[in-house]
């Protein structure tokens, strides 16, 4: 154990070789009593971490190392198998190479590295972090592949001697190393899967960062309105993903209908619950779902196929000719049920798993570091709404939510039984192949005349083939109907300054309007038009235009005939309301003149909003027409989405 972190230190046998004799004659020396043999250990590592410190800032061997042209060693600790990890291994900075060492050879806990190496936890945590993402690298090439192959044989037929010296630490570590190599190269996600993760993981957050909804030793959960991603702890990456569109369970800030994402034992589930605003505390809801999803997560070690999961005439079926009351897909990772009995059980499952799991993120990490100092979040980043309980391995009770930032970094945060906080950061970035033939690709979003074809992208890839956020640009709305006076006033709306200014927060949204005409009066050969210029901009989220920013403005417009557009208008008198107190005053002054016109615009019966939806539906219908854009729905946060067609 010495020699091996000798060696793994100072990077040279003979150096490795004098610092175990010396070490091992301060043993002989002081005679340090140990308690144990865990003791024991502790007090080496912690010796032998010290001494090849003081041998790396000697004078003699930066002297030895700027003078001398070594080659470089092939490194031989006891036989062939550690030699490779440890090639691998001495890839990485100093720092990191003593985490790795401590954590995969000598069985250490995170907790206990800090301790040994005097670090907070969280500095340990990020620093096996970046080890392992550096050493993913050192995966992809052929070099490895090829130490990989003997790393499997010597496993097979060698070793047991040097297993048995290193008490078994020697082949748990490399079965766990090479573990992770060998998924790293086979587990790969569909392009289709890498793009439904990426507009996830970019999706702008209103609110609330994305939801929790399952987290244990092997995964993490996370999900929103586009996508469900499965993230490998171990493998630290997105291992499956769930296009929660194509399934209609992405209702996550609806009104009348909730999607409910849990985990029981190794089992996944998603079920939509209607009647919500008619259960109270843990009651029932008004009604059964209709169906169920249950995914097996025991099955993620295999190669899964999660392209057959389609809806089929909107049942949120699976793609099968089967007529039972359960159908999954080609290899039973993914079941849909219809049956009655079946869904009561997993509704039942979840009323228990929300008494029991769910708690709010605010007062449960209250005077948590990403929390300022009046427990306010900080303007860069959101948290979710929801934080989980959960249980480890070893029978802890941990408490877990997610931080999000602005340019996308996940962060998972846990509550220890302790009251101790630890903070894991998440790879969630993918690469598609186009991201691999020409990094520095910008895909759009590519329309196709079958939503099935479709495969939108939003991500621009650096020089190293980093992925950023940048959402794909939608197009500018036109007004194309035969309304002469909509169409005037949608025009003038559009080139409005001041409308395109106060809403639109980006170039990847698109500005649509919707003006709500109450009445006109002609006035000679002009038009007085009475009107709230409503305005909305909208993002988009797959299939959807989020609706991120909105307002209206009563107003009273005066059109008058276009010489150089017969037929049209342009408008030549803009009469607003003020805000506040202002705006009943406001509009009772443009209206004056025009006994009961104020009434219309004070108006908020039932059918003066069902007006105002059918006029942003029929004009957001237009667009996505018009672009020939594959948006099903559009929706305002906290409502329903509603159907385009």
């Amino acid at each position: 154990m010495v020699y091996r972190l000798s060696l793994l230190l100072l990077k040279n046998t003979q150096d490795a070789e004098d610092a175990a004799q010396t070490i091992f004659l301060k043993v002989m020396e002081k005679q340090p009593v140990f308690a144990d043999e865990e003791h024991t250990r502790a007090w080496l590592l912690t010796v032998t971490r010290n001494y090849c410190r003081d041998v790396q800032r000697s004078f003699w061997h930066k002297k030895r190392t700027d003078m001398e042209d070594l080659p470089e060693q092939t490194v031989e600790p006891f036989d062939r198998q550690e030699s490779l990890l440890f090639e691998i291994f001495q890839t990485l900075p100093k720092k990191q190479r003593e985490v790795v060492y401590l954590y995969y050879f000598e069985e250490y806990s995170i907790k206990e590295i800090a301790k040994l190496l005097e670090r907070n936890e969280s500095t340990v945590q990020s620093q096996l972090f970046a080890a392992r993402k550096r050493m993913k690298k050192q995966f992809s090439t052929a070099k490895t592949a090829a130490l990989i192959v003997c790393l499997v044989f010597t496993l097979g037929f060698g070793g047991i001697a040097v297993d048995a010296a290193s008490g078994g630490r020697t082949a748990t570590a490399i079965h766990t190393v090479t573990e992770k190599i060998q998924t790293s190269i086979h587990r790969l996600l569909s392009d289709e899967d890498k793009q439904i993760a990426n507009e996830t993981v970019t999706l702008p957050i209103q609110v609330y960062a994305s939801d929790l909804v399952g987290v244990n030793d092997e995964y993490i959960l996370l999900a929103n309105e586009r996508g469900l991603l499965i993230y490998d702890r171990s493998r630290e990456e997105i291992t499956a993903v769930l296009d929660l569109q194509q399934m209609e369970c992405n209702y996550l800030n609806a009104n009348s209908i909730a999607t409910r994402i849990f985990i029981d034992n190794d089992k996944l589930y998603l079920f939509n619950e209607t009647g919500i605003e008619q259960r109270a505390g843990k009651e029932e809801s008004a009604s059964l779902p209709k169906f169920a999803y249950i995914c097996d997560l025991s099955k993620l070690s295999e190669q899964t196929a999660l392209e057959d999961v389609v809806v089929a005439d909107g049942n949120q079926k699976l793609n099968t000719n089967s007529t039972s009351d359960k159908t999954s897909d080609n290899n039973g990772y993914l079941t849909c049920t219809t049956a009655a009995e079946e869904i009561r059980n997993i509704r039942d499952l979840w009323l228990n798993y929300e008494k029991n799991h769910i708690y709010d993120t605010f007062d449960s990490f209250y005077g948590s570091d990403f929390l300022n100092e009046d427990n306010e979040k900080y303007y860069d980043m959101n948290y979710s709404r929801n934080s989980l309980s959960w249980i480890n391995n070893s029978g802890k009770n941990m408490l877990s939510c997610l931080v999000v930032y602005e340019n996308s970094d996940y962060e998972l945060y846990t509550k220890h039984e302790d009251g101790t906080l630890t903070c894991e950061k998440l790879e969630l970035t993918v690469r598609t192949s186009t991201d691999d033939n020409n990094p520095s690709h910008s895909s759009g979003y590519s329309e196709q005349t079958s939503d099935a074809q479709t495969t939108d992208g939003q991500l621009n890839g650096d020089a190293a083939g980093n992925t950023t956020k940048t959402s794909a640009l939608l197009p500018n709305f036109s007004y194309t109907g035969d309304d002469p006076v909509l169409a005037t006033i949608c025009t003038y709306m559009m080139e409005s300054d001041e409308s395109q200014g106060y809403y639109r927060s980006s170039e990847a949204s698109v500005y649509i309007p919707a003006p709500v005409i109450y009445d006109s009066v002609s006035v000679g050969e002009d038009l007085i038009v009475f009107c709230n210029l409503w305005s909305y901009c909208y993002y988009r989220n797959g299939n959807t235009l989020e609706c991120e920013s909105g307002g209206e403005s009563p107003a009273r417009l005066r059109l008058h005939p276009d010489a150089d557009a017969p037929g049209g208008y342009e408008v030549i008198e803009d009469i607003r309301t003020g805000d506040g107190s202002d705006y009943y005053e406001g509009i009772k002054d443009f209206c004056k003149d025009y006994p009961g016109m104020a009434d219309k615009y004070f108006n908020y019966d039932e059918s003066t909003i069902d007006t105002r939806e059918s006029i942003r539906t029929t004009l957001i219908r237009m667009y996505v027409q018009d672009n020939g854009l594959n948006i099903k729905y559009y929706k305002d946060y906290g409502w329903d989405p509603v159907p385009v067609s």
